[in-house]
């Protein structure tokens, strides 16, 4: 057999999975059809990449050299495959924004579109924030919104400038709205109150999130249980509504939630994040970076009053 790009995407998978099982819950695909895969994958290499054990799997030497050799690869690839689509971009009336999936990302884009200069208003989103750079780098994008977590601060490709849209934006709890937790506290919740809980959260990417969400967790006295992953919001929030375990988001995540779900700030702002606009220097609309940034803004605030006024009507229903 020889090794593919796919075949490539499934060891990084798993190894970030850090196990068989949940590696194939992520690629909805059955754990023995991404078991015999892998073997054949192994095979191809040579040898294991995994040593298998009852709490999951951990690369082998040859599979570390392999998951790092998998990862620049198709990094390279990811990056070839956005310059060759910026050869393609459309015209320079048009303004391409990315970002990651945030309500101010439709808020700016509405904003654009009502320049009287933009004949068209290009999005994408995606969630990694690596990728997003390498758009802005190529010249498929024109501006991106990103996140940027404590200790995982962005490294700016040459070409590429950024400035803060919002210095800190703290995480919050999403819980059903009869959840003993949720009808106990009115105010803010001790992350240690929520030790015995499952979590639902996005697969892991590149921003640091899920690894400061464990360090807090681990701070607060106990090992998360986060067994479901989902890009969707709508399984995410059927899950929190079902009161089958709680959720750790922004309060500008989702701009519509369930009535039948509430949030909570968590006690010390132990998660936060900031948001960064940033802009491709090449870019024909960047001269245009000051008047997105007033737009990144005002995105921001009507969200969050939004998110606010929602979770205010659902509290007041709550208690009648």
């Amino acid at each position: 057999m020889n090794v593919e790009l796919r075949h490539l995407r499934v060891v990084v998978l798993v190894a970030e999975a850090g196990s068989v099982g949940r590696a194939a819950r992520w690629l909805k695909v059955s754990q023995p059809s991404l078991t015999a895969q892998l073997k054949r994958i192994e095979a191809a290499f040579g040898g294991e990449l995994f040593e298998r054990s009852r709490t999951g799997v951990t690369p082998t030497p040859l599979g570390r050299y392999a998951v790092d050799r998998a990862r620049a690869i198709l990094v390279d690839v990811d990056h070839l495959s956005a310059t060759v689509s910026a050869m393609t971009a459309v015209e320079s009336s048009a303004v391409r924004l990315g970002g990651f999936p945030t309500a101010p990302m439709s808020g700016i884009a509405s904003r654009l579109r009502s320049h009287g200069e933009i004949e068209q208003v290009s999005i994408e989103v995606e969630w990694s924030t690596s990728v997003l750079l390498q758009q802005l780098e190529s010249g498929r994008l024109d501006f991106a919104l990103l996140r940027e977590f404590p200790g995982f601060e962005l490294r700016l490709p040459a070409g590429v400038e950024a400035t803060t849209v919002v210095e800190s934006e703290s995480a919050y709890v999403a819980l059903s709205a009869d959840h003993p937790v949720a009808c106990r506290t009115r105010g803010e919740i001790e992350l240690a109150a929520l030790s015995d809980e499952e979590w639902i959260g996005e697969p892991p990417d590149d921003s640091g999130f899920h690894v400061l969400f464990r360090a807090a967790c681990e701070a607060a006295g106990f090992q998360p249980r986060v067994e479901h992953h989902s890009v969707d919001t709508s399984v995410l929030m059927g899950f929190v509504t079902s009161g089958q375990g709680v959720a750790l988001i922004s309060p500008t995540s989702y701009r519509m939630l369930s009535p039948e779900v509430t949030t909570r700030t968590l006690a010390g702002d132990p998660i936060h994040r900031k948001l960064i606009l940033a802009w491709s220097t090449d870019s024909p609309r960047a001269q245009m970076a000051g008047d997105v940034l007033h737009m990144a803004t005002a995105a921001y605030d009507e969200a969050i009053t939004e998110h606010a006024r929602r979770d205010q009507h659902q509290q007041r229903m709550h208690v009648a």
